[in-house]
């Protein structure tokens, strides 16, 4: 088993529309990167649910919900809050309005580990929901400019073509005939991407 490193940081946040999702498969938009990611912490809980019969536990069964994750970027431009939000734009105009369509997505990106490689996860399927990404702060006349950040929230649900929801693989077990550059390539431009050794 491989010493367990923290994680350091985080880049490379790129979303795919969800064309259409099958049983047969999940097709997928072009990739479009997000610059400027912060942070992003997981939605996840879990826990165990005890059937209680003859007089005590007789099964228990374990689960997740809340799958997703909280994204905070440096902001949300308008053309990416559009598409979130599955708005069109007006002459370059975001007008928000009392209906929303869903729209799905899948999502990629990296996290950079304390030993200088990486993790990859992908989130196969869900949707944004955040508030308004128009506040703002008055700069101050003296001293350091507090930086405000935009917060979406990405909750996943199970794509049709396998019940799955999301992936994660580190970067020592992509297979070694694979340059990182190679699978990065990949991993970001193909949600159905998986490495095979040559």
């Amino acid at each position: 088993m491989k010493k367990p490193l923290p994680t350091i940081g985080v880049d490379k946040y790129t979303f795919f529309n969800v064309l259409s999702d099958t049983e047969e498969e999940t097709e997928y938009g072009s990739a479009v990167s997000l610059p400027g990611t912060v942070e992003i912490a997981p939605t996840d809980a879990g826990g165990t649910d005890v059937f209680d019969a003859d007089n005590g536990a007789y099964e228990a069964s374990s689960y997740i919900e809340n799958i997703g994750h909280e994204i905070t970027s440096a902001d949300i431009p308008p053309e990416v809050d559009a598409a979130w939000r599955g708005l069109e734009r007006n002459k370059g105009v975001v007008e928000v309005g009392g209906e929303i369509s869903t729209v799905y997505f899948g999502v990629a990106w990296r996290i950079l580990k304390s030993d200088g490689t990486y993790r990859y996860v992908r989130y196969y399927k869900g949707t944004y929901s955040f508030a308004s990404n128009t506040g703002g702060k008055t700069r101050p006349t003296s001293g350091s400019v507090e930086r405000q950040t935009a917060t979406a929230t990405y909750t996943a649900v199970k794509r049709a073509s396998d019940d799955n929801y999301y992936a994660y693989m580190d970067e020592a077990d992509i297979p070694k005939s694979v340059t990182r550059d190679q699978f990065e390539a990949s991993w970001f431009t193909n949600m159905n991407y998986y490495p095979e050794s040559e």
